[in-house]
């Protein structure tokens, strides 16, 4: 056995299967990817890395299926199979994570969960180590897409509990610094149970425990992962890396890191883990420097290196448990949108960002186990989550320095009507 030092979780063992996935090229490559993206922007501490995170969830899914097995309700033989899902699950994350992983999903449907099961069959590095040591590619995919024949082992690694969210909440709590996302991890791990459909459980006993996870969540969602700063940012890197792709010489350097052909030709040749934030960043560098693409995309650039993002001028947050968001408003700040253009120089000068995000996922929520048998628990009684809200909805208007007085004139008028 190695040790590995966390800073959440102290001396983290790998045996000689786990090290050898961790010391591939395309795993190594998650060094190289902040865990959160553009929050350094907003906190500074915000550094770490999706590296450090996929093992913690790796130790996480070691912790819950020992305290499972010994309980009798997962078999011990698939432990392997279940900590090196949670190794690699987050192994297809884009550089930058959701700011670039957004432009695939939009634009060709692709998610960063795809990349990661293409990866984990066809990357030569991962395909072949797994093979070595006997496991099944595609067995490791179907549990990271959900899809695995054991319902249990879909749900540890995602659910509205799992393992995934455990550590994230933890650490990112930790470096950015923000108190909301502390929870009391060993409390939930020792009293994790499963109801008999397979389902992630807590007794009565433990109900505050799992009542302080979803509260920590929600107040992370608002205070980091929805933070309107933050999301400018994301809308910023999203809009280069979408003018990168459509400008001939600058498409020509991010090649093949373009499309989801590219992409999967990248896997299979193993050239994956050079696409990473400083990738990205360094190309950004050197379209400045070269006097590359078009001024729209220099531009753009140079903002985001002078920290001069878009800018919230209209924000609404609500909470409901049908949909959260006001349609109306919304088709009225698209007609808002559809009427201010930054001129020749920047086109997208404005921004309409719409969000639903789930507090409560349906089908997914943790069961309370009592004697009248398994219950959800926004459907329990003796819980507080009950009263929480199914979802959040964000509605915000963004708008660059260029345009901001003239996009805040607008807002006058559409606020008064």
């Amino acid at each position: 056995m190695k040790y590995v030092y966390d800073e959440v979780h102290g001396y983290i063992p790998l045996n000689d299967f786990e090290r050898k996935v961790v010391d591939t090229p395309t795993f190594q490559r998650l060094r190289r990817i902040k865990q959160l993206a553009q929050a350094w922007f907003v906190y500074p501490g915000a550094v770490h890395t999706r590296f450090s995170h996929s093992l913690g969830v790796m130790h996480l899914m070691e912790k819950a299926v020992n305290k499972l097995s010994s309980k009798g309700f997962l078999k011990r033989d698939d432990l392997q199979l279940l900590k090196v899902a949670a190794l690699l699950h987050d192994v297809g994350h884009t550089p930058y994570s959701h700011a670039i992983e957004t432009f695939f999903r939009i634009k060709f449907g692709l998610k960063h969960e795809d990349l990661s099961a293409w990866i984990i069959i066809e990357d030569p590095y991962i395909s072949s180590t797994l093979k070595e040591y006997g496991l099944d590619p595609y067995e490791v995919a179907a549990v990271i897409r959900g899809k695995h024949r054991e319902a249990s082992y879909n749900l540890l690694m995602s659910s509205d509990m799992d393992v995934d969210r455990l550590d994230y909440l933890l650490r990112d709590a930790l470096h950015t610094g923000v108190k909301y996302g502390v929870i009391d991890l060993e409390r939930i791990i020792q009293t994790l149970e499963l109801d008999e459909e397979g389902n992630i459980a807590v007794p009565q006993k433990a109900v505050q425990a799992a009542e302080s996870f979803y509260i920590a969540r929600l107040h992370m969602y608002r205070s980091v992962y929805y933070h309107k700063t933050i999301a400018s940012y994301q809308l910023l890197i999203q809009e280069i890396y979408k003018l990168m792709t459509e400008t001939k010489e600058t498409k020509e350097l991010l090649k093949p890191f373009t499309d989801p052909e590219g992409l999967r030709k990248a896997i299979r040749e193993g050239l994956l883990y050079l696409w990473d934030d400083f990738f990205i960043g360094g190309l950004m560098n050197v379209i400045l420097n070269k006097k590359l693409g078009n001024e729209e995309l220099r531009e753009l650039i140079r903002l985001y290196l002078r920290r001069e993002s878009y800018k919230a001028l209209y924000e609404w947050i609500g909470f409901s448990n049908e949909s959260p968001l006001n349609k109306e408003v919304i088709e009225e700040l698209k007609d808002l949108v559809s009427s201010v253009s930054g001129g020749e120089e920047i086109k997208e000068c404005i921004k309409l960002y719409v969000e639903i995000i789930p507090i409560l996922s349906e089908g997914a929520e943790v069961r309370v186990l009592t004697n009248k048998g398994a219950i959800r628990i926004n459907r329990y009684e003796g819980s507080i989550v009950k009263y929480l809200p199914e979802s959040m909805g964000i509605i915000r208007l963004y708008a660059l320095p260029i345009c901001e007085q003239k996009v805040k004139a607008l807002i006058s008028k559409f606020l008064k009507h």
